[in-house]
């Protein structure tokens, strides 16, 4: 496999999904071998299976008509491919390329979210499915790289119908990751918790419409909290009754102190890994549609709201603990059901076989 992110049980989001799912191949007898291509964060060292060798591709004048003709396809220079006789597994189709063989070969590809959907998320538009004016040079490149790779793949797989949808994906198999072996405790006090890596715009936006709307929260729930944790410092203000937690050793650390996970999710496309982490620790999820897709859960197990409402639905969940039981029980046996990791892997292996 070729991977940007470390796979790593604490790493990101990414990383810890794709260390979930190589932990269970192996778990069934399939040999994994795999190359990170991207930086490697300090005390998150590559598992024994997986070299780390990071690689920058060229930029300038000398590779700009290269990467006009077949964008982002830089890595295949890199000099990693995966051994004769395996099976080429590009984790995003940024790694495409190391993994492409042309005609020759079985491949697997993975297509977390949609570039577009993306972009039109987040403030970009298109037009009739094709770039339009708004995106950046890079960006449609990404766009461009995507759909190159969705092409060539012998065989690919999205995470949610709806990124199936919008990228031509035929195959649809469930997100994972590291699954505890038991619950968190429930809190009883009216805690939400909101954690991300803040770098990300999406977080971002969740994040200000949160803290738009918590002082109403805060005059509707006696005692109400909002916690605020994660990588980077996002700027909060002196909201009353919101505290920074800032970076966490494991996001179970966070999740234990909270009642709730708050995440009005912007409309950005793929399972949300925060929320697929909650409600398998067994912690209540209050979202907006974009938060629970592509999670095979119950409805009355996730509380979803549009963002219009989004305030009214969590002062409901927060107010009401009885219901944020029935909700963390409910949703942690339908991800141990249908996203556990031995279950993800298992769906990749019939996808190739079907191919």
């Amino acid at each position: 496999m070729a991977t940007f992110h470390v796979p790593h049980p604490q790493g990101s989001a990414a990383g810890r999904q794709l260390w979930a799912l190589a932990e269970a191949l192996r778990a069934d007898g399939h040999e994994v071998e795999g190359w990170c291509w991207g930086p490697v964060r300090a005390g998150l060292d590559p598992p024994d299976w997986c070299e780390s060798r990071p690689y920058v591709a060229k930029t300038g004048w000398a590779v700009r008509p290269r990467t006009l003709l077949r964008p982002r396809a830089d890595l295949a220079r890199a000099g990693w491919r995966p051994p004769e006789g395996s099976v080429g597994w590009a984790d995003d189709w940024a790694s495409w390329p190391a993994v492409d063989r042309g005609s020759g070969g079985d491949a697997l590809l993975t297509v977390h979210y949609d570039v577009a959907l993306d972009a039109r998320a987040l403030g970009d538009r298109t037009r009739r499915g094709r770039p339009a004016r708004g995106w950046s040079l890079p960006l449609v490149q990404d766009w461009r790289a995507q759909r190159r790779a969705v092409r060539r793949s012998t065989c690919t797989v999205a995470l949610s119908e709806r990124v199936a949808t919008s990228t031509g994906v035929s195959t649809v198999v469930p997100a994972t990751l590291p699954m505890p072996a038991a619950p968190l405790p429930l809190v009883d006090a009216p805690v939400a918790l909101m954690f991300a890596d803040w770098s990300w715009p999406a977080n971002a936006a969740a994040l200000r419409q949160l803290l738009d709307g918590w002082a109403d929260v805060r005059d509707r729930v006696a005692g109400a909290e909002l916690l605020v944790a994660g990588r980077g410092a996002p700027d909060v203000g002196a909201a009353p009754g919101v505290r920074v937690v800032g970076e966490v050793a494991q996001t179970v650390d966070a999740m234990a102190q909270a009642a709730v996970l708050a995440f009005p999710c912007p409309p950005t496309s793929g399972p949300k890994m925060k929320v697929l982490d909650a409600l398998a620790a067994g912690l209540p999820v209050v979202t907006t549609p974009a938060g629970a897709e592509g999670l095979q859960v119950p409805a009355a197990a996730v509380a979803v709201g549009p963002s219009s409402t989004y305030v009214d639905l969590l002062v409901e969940v927060l107010a009401d603990p009885g219901r944020r039981a029935a909700m963390a029980d409910m949703a942690r046996g339908a991800v141990l059901a249908h996203h556990a990791p031995a279950v993800a892997a298992r769906s990749r292996v019939a996808a190739l076989v079907r191919s």
